[in-house]
């Protein structure tokens, strides 16, 4: 092997000459000064008083200075730890630290970098470096850079700070849920109860009550006893998330109290056409919470109750498991629980059945808490598959406490046990009385069929239609196919939650049907989904109604629907006899197609080199050609790219609306349509693009082609996205802190319509206990009653809609109705401030094209600032605030007029920036949030100071277009 350098000519590696003349000792002399030449860290070598004997060539360059200028100098004098004085004299104590046989390491500043001009940071050590002896003869100094980490770990700890804080915020605004839904659910108690105690007392009197009236009562009563149970478990999960749930021990006999709790629901069982047994023996002495392990048994009953089909049986059964302990079990012979639910079924809100189709109503929270009671009393709780079919839930439970739980919780004495009160569990499994329904419309009304599995609810539909329509009834999908099917109707009124075959499944089934593809349908529901509503309305539904209605709204809006359905009808029958139109139309088509074929030329080269991607796709699917901006879209080269067709670039889950959506435009329903769509490319990456598709005109006889025009809008649109979450959440988190601050007003507003409720029923008593009683009266105030009912609902209803999560959908507002909408909510507030807030409504206005909560949460956030200034202004006497709404040129401009202290000078041009506020504990995120809404909605937002003392805030909106004709 020939050795290194044999030739004779010098070889330079930077400052190093290595030449063939050099001794063994110098070439490696030199061969070590080139290894730390070259190595990218800081290594000097000092003697042991710290003067500079040798650096090696990066550090050098990087500090730039030349090792002559800094041999035989002390080490803390060179130019690297001249950032500071403090940096000098740390680095002079180091050496003589160092000295004294001390290993040196620590971050440390230093000019390092652009020649001595720029910091960075390394991790520097000093390791002294002894003889023989063990004495210090030598200081090796060492510095990696660290800047970039050094800054990465900073941002890291500034994200980690932003994510404590914003996770700090989230915790405080789970907590303000809580406590909120805490705080309604015990408001809803009261009038509940004050509904509940009049209609009971009305119900229980001697008074011969009209059978209509008697009905209505047992109406009330029943659904107010539903909801009382459902209000009673929301408070349970509230107290449960925030660990304030008490355990009550008592030693009591559980033998007794189940045979007295079981025995309820002997009265049901005959009703519902099951066989029902108790076993329990005489007596069983245990000591838990009395009325927890009544919630539990009483949960596990009616959930057997209610799964379990006519026919079937239901055993409840008492019995000790081993000592110290029992075991109560509940067998029903329903549909029972599949293996992968069985664990499943005791969380939150989970119900066995999902979608549309349901056989069974509930809320999916009675297993829960009957799981959560269960493990606080330290017992366990399970399901099985029951022998010869159905579920065998069990629950075993400690005859007495654990010593750490009777320490900590207590056991009081023994007390006489009350008659148990009644259970609102049996109110849901009563079947309600039928009642005969007149036929009170003509012959040839038009016929409306009716699809509702609640009975009573059914009921009142029918009630309110039956005066002008003949109106037929069915209590599930299935049914109701069987009903239209046998008898067509004019219109569809469907619940979406149906036993069998859900509400929108039906729809679907119906419209497959040749004769009922026109079948208009109203969907009733209680589901208030943006997006549902959405998809329906754009596809089976031609309106969509939100539980609870009025029936005077029912009436109006399936007059408008059968009243289009009949004269739809007629004017088909006319057009049956117009085809001559048709044959012109396929005439013009074909001319077209011949047109664009003699200008095919003219294309090409727009078609080679658009930067926008081109396709075109034959009837089948299959690409038949495709320029290189749309192969480079898809990832396909030119050779393979026809030998795949439009699916396969087309995610699975995309494929059927766009099948549909080439189906139209092949059968001549649409000239063309355009689309924002995903395409797949060969590496499975999915790409979005503004997509327009059209029909080619051909030859007769040939292929039918399509022309996809496709712009790749990938990044716009995850920008888009983004952008999109971000002030979704930011919009949602401003409306539930705006709720709030009018948690005290909300109340008040709750409060008001109750204690009407209160004093009407009151006054009905009167008046039935009256000699003779006074029945038109009596109806009158029951009238109130449900009327502030009503508007008790309204007001929760308000306020659920306004802090839900929902998607944007823009449809035509009234401003000045939804400016009345926003004072129903402030109303109160303004009061206990003491501020008259006068809407000027006088003059009509256009109305603008928005999304109704989030333009709600821009008035709402301006109307409270104005209120919250006007109360920091200190002004003891009345103050006004005004809010007017008027047309301009471009469009439609609401006003806010506050008298309050104004803006400071120093913060006016910040104002309606983010994080900007005048409240000592706001955000500063309510104004920033309303211009962002506005500007999405094509409109601006702004202030001006007022003459006299405050601001106005005004937003502009353009006016909503009418529909262009069809």
């Amino acid at each position: 092997m020939q050795p290194p350098f044999a030739d004779t000519r010098p070889h330079q590696v930077g400052a190093v000459s290595l030449s063939q003349t050099d001794s063994p000792q110098t070439r490696n002399e030199k061969l070590a000064r080139i290894v730390l030449d070259s190595m990218y860290q800081f290594v000097g070598l000092l003697d042991a008083e710290g003067t500079t004997l040798e650096i090696n060539r990066a550090a050098l360059e990087g500090a730039g200075v030349d090792l002559a200028d800094i041999r035989g100098r002390p080490f803390w004098e060179a130019r690297w730890f001249q950032v500071s004085r403090e940096t000098t004299e740390l680095q002079r104590d180091f050496v003589r630290r160092a000295q004294g046989g001390e290993f040196i390491r620590c971050d440390m500043e230093i000019y390092g970098q652009a020649a001595g001009d720029e910091t960075i940071v390394v991790d520097y050590s000093l390791l002294p470096v002894r003889d023989t002896q063990g004495k210090v003869v030598f200081l090796l100094a060492e510095g990696r850079n660290i800047t970039a980490k050094k800054r990465a770990e900073e941002e890291i700890a500034r994200k980690n700070a932003e994510l404590e804080a914003l996770l700090t915020r989230v915790r405080q605004l789970d907590q303000q849920k809580s406590d909120f839904f805490a705080n309604v659910s015990h408001e809803l108690r009261t009038p509940l109860a004050l509904i509940l105690g009049p209609a009971e007392e009305l119900l229980a009197s001697d008074s011969r009550l009209p059978d209509q009236l008697r009905r209505q009562l047992g109406v009330i009563q029943r659904n107010a006893t539903a909801l009382l149970k459902h209000v009673n478990d929301l408070l349970d999960l509230s107290k449960l998330d925030a660990e304030r749930m008490d355990l009550h021990y008592t030693p009591f006999d559980l033998a007794a109290l189940v045979r007295e709790h079981a025995e309820q629901f002997h009265a049901v069982a005959p009703k519902l056409d099951l066989r029902y047994v108790v076993f329990a023996p005489d007596t069983l002495c245990a000591t838990l919470d009395q009325d927890k392990t009544e919630r539990i048994l009483q949960n596990l009953l009616s959930n057997a109750f209610k799964f379990t089909p006519p026919g079937g049986r239901v055993r409840c059964a008492l019995e000790r498991s081993g000592p110290g302990r029992c075991l109560i079990s509940v067998q029903d012979s329903g549909p029972g629980v599949s293996t992968e639910m069985q664990q499943k079924i005791f969380e939150r809100f989970r119900q066995g059945q999902t979608g549309t189709t349901r056989n069974f109503g509930g809320t999916g929270l009675g297993l829960a808490i009957a799981k959560e009671f269960t493990e606080l009393m330290h017992g366990s709780i399970g399901v099985t598959t029951a022998a010869g079919g159905g579920s065998l839930f069990q629950v075993e439970l400690p005859l007495e406490p654990p010593p750490e739980a009777a320490a900590l919780h207590g056991v009081s004495p023994a007390r006489p046990r009350p008659a148990p009160a009644p259970n609102p569990a049996l109110a849901e499994l009563t079947p309600p009385d039928e009642a005969p329904r007149m036929a009170r419309a003509s012959a040839d009304a038009p016929r409306i069929l009716v699809v509702e599995d609640n009975p009573e609810m059914c009921r009142f539909i029918c009630d309110a239609l039956s005066d002008e329509f003949q109106v037929t009834s069915a209590s599930d999908g299935e049914a109701a196919l069987d009903a239209a099917l046998a008898s067509p109707p004019d219109l569809l009124v469907t619940d979406l939650m149906l036993p069998r075959l859900g509400g929108d499944r039906l729809v679907d089934a119906l419209h497959a049907v040749p004769g009922l593809q026109d079948l208009p349908v109203l969907v009733l529901s209680a589901r208030d989904d943006a997006a549902l509503r959405a998809r329906l309305l754009a596809g089976a539904a031609q309106d969509y109604v939100t539980k609870p209605f009025s029936a005077q709204e029912l009436r109006a809006r399936v007059r408008n629907l059968a009243t289009m359905k009949l004269a739809r009808d007629g004017l088909q029958r006319e057009l049956l006899s117009q085809s001559n139109d048709l044959a012109g139309l396929t005439h013009s088509l074909i001319e077209s197609r011949r047109a664009l074929q003699a200008s095919e030329h003219r294309w090409w080269t727009i078609y080679e080199h658009s930067p926008v991607g081109i396709a075109l796709v034959g009837a089948s699917g299959a690409i038949r050609a495709a320029n290189p901006a749309f192969r480079a879209m898809v990832g396909h080269s030119e050779t393979d790219i026809c030998a795949v067709t439009l699916a396969r670039i087309t995610p699975v889950e995309d494929r059927a609306p766009t099948q549909r959506r080439i189906e139209r435009l092949l059968d001549g329903e649409v000239a063309e349509y355009h689309v924002q769509r995903r395409f797949q490319r060969q590496d499975g990456a999915l790409v979005w693009a503004n997509t327009s598709v059209a029909l080619v005109p051909d030859e007769i006889d040939a292929e039918q082609l399509l022309v996809v025009v496709a712009q790749d809008i990938t990044e716009q649109r995850r920008a888009e996205q983004d952008l999109l979450r971000t002030r979704t959440e930011l919009a949602q988190v401003a409306r539930v802190s705006t709720l709030g601050e009018l948690t005290a007003s909300i109340a008040h507003e709750v409060n008001q319509p109750l204690a009407a409720i209160v004093a009407n029923g009151h006054a009905s008593l009167r008046w039935l206990n009256g000699s003779p009683p006074n029945e038109p009266e009596a109806k009158s105030a029951v009238c109130r009653i449900i009327r502030d009912a009503n508007r008790a609902g309204e007001v929760i209803t308000r306020i659920r809609r306004f802090v839900q999560r929902h998607e944007t959908r823009h449809t035509p507002l009234d401003l000045h109705e939804t400016i009345r909408d926003v004072l129903e909510l402030v109303r109160s507030e303004a009061q206990a401030r003491n501020i008259e807030i006068v809407h000027l409504a006088s003059a009509p206005v256009p109305e603008v094209l928005a999304d109704r909560i989030q333009l709600q949460q821009v008035i709402l956030n301006l109307v409270m600032n104005g209120l919250e200034a006007m109360a920091r202004s200190g002004d003891a006497h009345t103050g006004m605030l005004q809010i007017t709404a008027c047309q301009q040129p471009d469009g439609v401009q609401v006003n806010v007029i506050d008298s309050g202290p104004g803006i400071a000078p120093a913060i006016q041009d910040k104002m309606l920036d983010a994080f900007q506020t005048t409240k000592p504990d706001g955000m500063g995120m309510g104004l920033a949030i309303s211009r962002s809404i506005v500007e999405s909605h094509g409109g601006s937002l702004w202030y001006t100071p007022n003459p006299g003392p405050g601001v106005t805030f005004s937003f502009s909106l353009p006016q909503a277009l009418p529909d262009p004709a069809p």
